[in-house]
């Protein structure tokens, strides 16, 4: 019995682990995005190298949530993938390469939307009381203790 818990509790270690770096690489992903638009050509060359060597991290974390996270965990993360490479193309070439398939969604929305149920999904497989409730990112007032 000891046994089974200490392996559960190594793979959740695990799990969650790989489910944070995956979610602040995709974070950092739409931040650097978000700062393209503000630097001079210099700076915004590195800032796409940068992305582009962020993206490439996200893939490498997603190979490894594919070893360690259940279904629902592993294809929200692929969502995440999905939408991150639109938010890269769309910085680079000013093009949104999903365009058609959501043409009312950015690709900025859509990868917060990804990255929220990414977030959900890891919470019910680490069974996170009230996993599917996250509070919004930027709540209308803010709470004072």
């Amino acid at each position: 019995m000891r046994h089974r818990v200490a392996l559960g509790t190594r793979w959740d270690t695990a799990i969650q682990g790989t489910c944070a770096d995956f979610a602040a690489c995709a974070r950092t992903i739409l931040d650097l995005a978000e700062h393209h638009a503000t630097l001079d050509q210099e700076g915004a060359s590195g800032v796409m190298e940068e992305m582009r060597r962020q993206h490439g991290r996200l893939q490498t974390l997603m190979a490894e949530v594919r070893i360690l996270a259940d279904e629902p965990v592993q294809l929200a993360a692929r969502r995440v993938v999905r939408h991150a490479w639109a938010v890269q193309v769309l910085t680079t070439t000013g093009v949104d390469p999903r365009a058609s398939d959501h043409p009312f969604h950015p690709p900025r929305e859509r990868s917060l939307a990804a990255l929220f149920d990414f977030y959900r999904s890891v919470r019910r497989q680490l069974r996170v009381p009230d996993a599917g409730y996250l509070t919004p990112l930027n709540p209308t007032e803010e709470v004072i203790p």
